[in-house]
Order: C-alpha cells, then structure tokens, then sequence
C-alpha cells in the first residue's frame, strides 16, 4: 500500500512536466509565431510599420524555446557528460 500511495503522490509531478513540456512549450512557440507576423504590417501606401513590443515578445518567447530546448538535450545526457568530460549537470553523481 505504501508503494501506491508513493506513486499516487508524485503523479503530479509527472503530470505537471507533462503539461509544461508536452503543451506549454508549443504554446510558447505559437506566441512567436504570431508575435513575429504581428512585428511587421504594410499599409495601402505600401509603408512598413513595426510593432517593436510584438518582435520583442517574439524574440523573448524563441529565446525560452532554444533555452528548453538545451536544458533537455544536457537532461538526457547529464550521465555520458559526468562520465566523459567530468561535467556534473543536474545534480549527477
């Protein structure tokens, strides 16, 4: 009993990285892209203006996604980057 009540408990934990990961990054990723279309519209006289807080919030989201992107890459390799080069990330015995 003691082992479902232990895995009912951290359930959230899975749950939560599961939400963050699995739909909160491709949402960023949807806010960049429309942010950039926003960053840049032509009117009937053929003039450009930009929406420099659209681009910034454009650029701010891709530079969340490529962080994430790389703080998963080092997660999954933590071990061969400990054994090989003696580089402890995330905590890695």
């Amino acid at each position: 009993m003691h082992t479902v009540i232990t895995n009912l408990s951290s359930l959230w934990e899975v749950v939560l990285a599961a939400l963050v990961f699995g739909a909160g990054v491709p949402a960023v990723f949807a806010f960049a892209v429309r942010w950039w279309a926003k960053a840049e519209t032509v009117d009937a006289q053929g003039r450009v203006h930009r929406n420099y807080p659209a681009l910034a919030g454009a650029l701010i989201c891709l530079v969340v996604i490529v962080t994430v992107v790389i703080a998963g890459i080092l997660f999954t390799a933590k071990a061969f980057i400990a054994h090989q080069f003696g580089i402890h990330l995330f905590g890695q015995a």
